[in-house]
């Protein structure tokens, strides 16, 4: 019975524990489950795949077909004429000459004649190959572009990584912050109630009144709805964690602590040339450019000429019957060189060249855009940064003077030189304060990941 006891009381345990997970394995769950980033793979390796099917179109193509057949054909009939006896017509005068003439002439003849059923049998075999000569740049080009294709490709994944990467940071750090301010509701709520005991300690004595005990249980009574808020805020910030590193079902909670990053002396100059040049979102937009510059350039010569080479050898055979010998076996061989002038196509060479030229002016401009919000970006994430610090420093110094006004507040009341007022005044103080120390922490290490994933640091 004893040996039952202990084995359920454990079997209750693990039911009810938690698992913790720190920052890097939370990062490496939710890169492992994000579908986004799985996508983005996959659209790597098509780009890779497609890229070598390009490139693949330079080299010569080799083509081997063959067929072979066996027939068997029954004629009506109707189709099959008499054989044929030109000797039978010969009178008795006929020379031997005659005589043989009229025996080839009735083989000629009757070899004519078909027979039912008929057999055949048919083989044949081709090996081609083309090889394309010139296009005018166009094949070059294409290849240029599924290089640039599988550069994008990679780089829209680092893109998305970083924002994975980010995002998971955040919802890690605001199960911390959610964590940390339910602790001072509590904390404060254990205070309060420390602060009750007290008052009903005095009034027992007659040193304070009925009104001073009422407030202190008022001061109870409004702080724990706070205290139910702040663990159901937990609750939500812990489901939206789960879900970012994809274990939704689990029981996993993030684990760690708020440690301030090293501060980065960066000036603002400093930061946007740094980030033009090293954010992958920049260099993504540059070789969209590119890739519509490349498509212009094959428009602007799409009148030059197409040549290509097409060699092939056969190999072919027909027989009267199933059986196929050496000697009923011809070949060929064949030799071609090819070329397309378009001389006139109702302009629309003209208007794919126009159209890519205007595509290739808007990406430009897409260009200058994208670099000139990156810059904006930059700048207000380097103003956050810096007034998230500033802020930290001005609730470090706030938290050290409310402990010191909660406790010179405590001790003039039990000296009854304080009212109660005073101290509940310090503890909403104090509350307060340490919410915002918290909240500051949070803003400092958000704006520090922000600040770095805007400058082109690697997360």
């Amino acid at each position: 019975m004893r040996k039952t006891l202990i084995v359920l009381t454990l079997l209750t345990l693990l039911a009810s524990c938690v698992f913790a997970i720190d920052l890097e394995t939370s990062i490496t769950k939710a890169k492992q489950n994000n579908k986004e980033l799985l996508m983005a793979m996959e659209e790597i390796k098509k780009a890779d795949e497609s890229y070598k099917q390009v490139r693949g179109t330079a080299y010569p193509q080799l083509n081997l077909q063959g067929a072979y057949g066996l027939s068997k054909t029954y004629y009506p009939d109707s189709a099959i004429p008499a054989k044929m006896n030109i000797s039978a017509g010969l009178d008795d005068t006929a020379t031997d000459n005659e005589e043989y003439l009229a025996g080839v002439l009735n083989k000629i003849v009757n070899s004519m004649i078909p027979e039912s059923p008929s057999e055949a049998g048919s083989f044949a075999l081709q090996l081609k190959m083309e090889q394309i000569v010139y296009s005018g740049g166009k094949l070059g080009s294409g290849i240029k572009a599924g290089n640039y294709y599988r550069q994008i490709q990679r780089l829209n994944y680092k893109v998305k990584e970083q924002d994975v990467v980010l995002k998971t940071t955040e919802l890690f750090y605001q199960c911390l912050l959610a964590k940390k301010l339910w602790d001072v509701q509590e904390e404060g709520l254990d205070i309060a109630k420390r602060h009750l005991r007290r008052v009903e300690l005095f009034n027992q004595e007659g040193q304070v009144s009925e009104f001073d005990l009422l407030q202190a249980k008022l001061g109870v009574a409004k702080l724990e709805p706070q205290v139910l808020k702040a663990k159901n805020d937990y609750d939500l910030a812990v489901s939206a964690f789960r879900k970012q590193i994809g274990e939704e079902e689990s029981d996993i909670v993030p684990e760690g602590e708020f440690v301030l990053p090293e501060k980065m002396e960066l000036s603002l100059e400093e930061a946007t040339e740094q980030g033009l040049k090293q954010r992958n979102e920049v260099e993504l937009i540059k070789l969209g450019t590119q890739l519509k510059e490349l498509q212009y350039k094959v428009e602007k010569v799409n009148f030059l000429p197409n040549v290509a080479l097409s060699a092939d050898y056969s190999l072919y055979t027909a027989a009267d019957e199933y059986a196929i010998e050496n000697d009923d076996f011809g070949h060929k061989y064949g030799f071609s060189l090819g070329f397309q002038i378009p001389l006139f196509t109702g302009l629309t060479n003209t208007a794919k060249r126009n159209y890519a030229r205007y595509d290739y002016q808007k990406a430009k401009l897409q260009q200058r855009d994208t670099e000139e919000l990156i810059a904006l970006q930059i700048k207000q994430d380097y103003q956050k940064y810096y007034h998230a610090w500033e802020n930290h420093n001005v609730q470090t110094e706030n938290i050290r003077l409310a402990e010191r006004g909660l406790q010179l507040a405590q001790v003039r009341y039990e000296n009854q030189v304080g009212i109660q007022l005073e101290v509940f005044d310090a503890q909403l103080t104090l509350q307060t304060i340490k919410l915002q120390y918290y909240q500051s922490i949070y803003e400092i290490i958000s704006a520090d990941r922000n600040f770095k994933k805007s400058i082109g640091i690697t997360l």
